[in-house]
Formats: structure tokens, C-alpha cells, sequence
């Protein structure tokens, strides 16, 4: 099942349920070598943040925000 969009399907999903529960933004952090993990991210709503160093090793920082995910929606520019 891998290849077809279910993922983006449930992240964006938890990122709505993640909205309507109140929170202004969500945060997650793939390895930068992941091109499917932030392919996925990138098709629900995620934009790059920046690139740190964990305890884990690299991770590219994306996150997604109810005001932009909003405004995008209703077709404004974001800013930001």
C-alpha cells in the first residue's frame, strides 16, 4: 500500500485533529535522507523549518500552521 497517498491522507488528518483541538502548529522532524517521509509531509501542508542535530542524528524540521493551512485554503497569500 505504500506509493498511493495514505500517508499524507493520515497525516493530514491528525494535523486537522491537531487544529480543531487548538493547536497553532505541528512539528515533526524526518531524516533529511527520508525523500518519502518528507515527500509526505510536504503533501499535507509541512514547510521546512531548518536542519538540526539530534540526539538521534540529523533532522529536517517541518512544520505545518493552522493560520497558513487557513489562509491557503480561503486562497490568500502567505507571508511567512
Amino acid at each position: 500500500m505504500t506509493g498511493r497517498g495514505h500517508g499524507s491522507a493520515f497525516i493530514r488528518a491528525f494535523v486537522e485533529q491537531s487544529f480543531a483541538a487548538g493547536a497553532p502548529r505541528v512539528v515533526t522532524d524526518p531524516n533529511p535522507r527520508n525523500a518519502r517521509a518528507i515527500r509526505a509531509y510536504a503533501k499535507a501542508g509541512f514547510h521546512p523549518i531548518g536542519q538540526r542535530r539530534t540526539l538521534s542524528g540529523e533532522a529536517l524540521l517541518m512544520g505545518c500552521d493552522a493560520l497558513a493551512k487557513a489562509s491557503k485554503e480561503m486562497g490568500e497569500p502567505h507571508h511567512g
